[in-house]
């Protein structure tokens, strides 16, 4: 009697189950192509630009530019045939297109191919424009290099949960007479292939302005695309850094509309592109600084 029981339980879950259920389709529209820009310039270092080709909302792509998915993504994402000049205000420099070499090894490259030049380096204070000439259409942007900031205190505070796993903490000194935008990376010498974007480290001084104040500097998640190591983060100790890591930190400031466009990705459905012309992205300059390669060992 009771297996009879439990078997009609089961039988009514499932009747329930099956006629609850409906499939739902969603409209995203008519899908539109436009073209995608994103470079950078920092001091210190030659501009670079990637332009592609958006893709719809469920498409699928390869990043194993071995393979032929991989070779056909890289075909359909990428422009290669953009003409893309930077401009310091002196000097008008046309981009040359580069590869990554490291796309033959079957290793995901992110990007595998960008527009650069050696004739241009970044430098503090100066503006830089971007033209891209695409199919007929220009697109146009610029930016500054703002003076970067440096961290001068760093220290740690310990999980009491996780004693072997902490938070970097630091004091942010704003200065007064600017407008400032901040934001951190991070990087664990040996584990990370490259810096991670920080969470919830994209800051700006609309409050905060001309005040010193702490802050969490929460350790970056590399992609799961393009991070060669395999470890994934449980969500306790997500955001943090581990007593054998050895951590170095790039601190960026950018100008305005560089920072409404980033900060526009966060939760917003409308993207502050700071492209003219119609293609999406942004153009951004970065004041840079890094601190040095250290550990922070739990005291005993």
């Amino acid at each position: 009697m009771k297996n009879s029981i439990y078997t009609f339980i089961a039988i009514l879950v499932m009747l329930l189950n099956t006629a609850c259920s409906k499939e739902i389709e969603v409209d995203t529209g008519e899908f539109q192509r436009k073209h995608v820009i994103e470079g950078y310039i920092e001091n210190g270092e030659n501009p670079w630009v990637v332009v592609t080709n958006n893709m719809q909302f469920f498409s699928s792509f390869n990043l194993d530019f071995t393979s032929m998915e991989g070779l056909k993504t890289l075909s359909e994402m990428f422009v290669t045939n953009a003409e893309v000049i930077v401009s310091d205000g002196v000097i008008y420099d046309t981009l040359e297109l580069v590869y990554d070499t490291a796309i033959f090894s079957g290793k995901p490259v992110w990007p595998p191919l960008r527009y650069t030049t050696s004739n241009l380096v970044g430098e503090v204070g100066k503006t830089y424009t971007l033209q891209v000439n695409v199919d007929n259409q220009m697109y146009t942007s610029q930016t500054t290099i703002t003076e970067p900031y440096v961290l001068d205190t760093l220290w740690a505070v310990y999980d009491k949960n996780e004693p072997d796993y902490y938070w970097l903490h630091t004091m942010i000194h704003d200065d007064v007479n600017d407008a400032n935008f901040y934001n951190c990376y991070s990087k664990r010498l040996g584990i990370d292939d490259d810096f991670a974007e920080c969470f919830m480290c994209l800051w700006d001084d609309k409050f905060l302005n001309g005040q010193t104040f702490e802050a969490v500097l929460y350790r970056g998640s590399q992609s799961t695309l393009l991070q060669s190591n395999d470890t994934i983060d449980t969500l306790s100790v997500y955001g943090k850094f581990h007593v054998d890591d050895t951590v170095a930190l790039k601190v960026l400031t950018m100008d305005n509309n560089s920072f409404n466009f980033w900060i526009s990705l966060q939760g917003s459905t409308v993207v502050n592109s700071n492209i003219e012309g119609g293609a999406l992205g942004v153009w951004c300059g970065y004041g840079v600084s890094y601190t040095e390669p250290r550990s922070y060992p739990k005291k005993e």
